[in-house]
């Protein structure tokens, strides 16, 4: 189980870090936004 968690997490680094097409960033930008909204849009 926890060889299956490591697998996952190196392999997410490894495909957040690589080059990627628009559509990739943008998503990546909204779960970021998600997770961290900008300062103006904190309560």
């Amino acid at each position: 189980m926890i060889q299956l968690l490591l697998v996952l997490a190196v392999g997410v680094l490894i495909g957040w870090n690589w080059a990627q097409p628009l559509w990739a960033r943008r998503i990546q930008a909204r779960l970021v936004n998600l997770i961290n909204p900008p300062p103006d849009k904190r309560d």
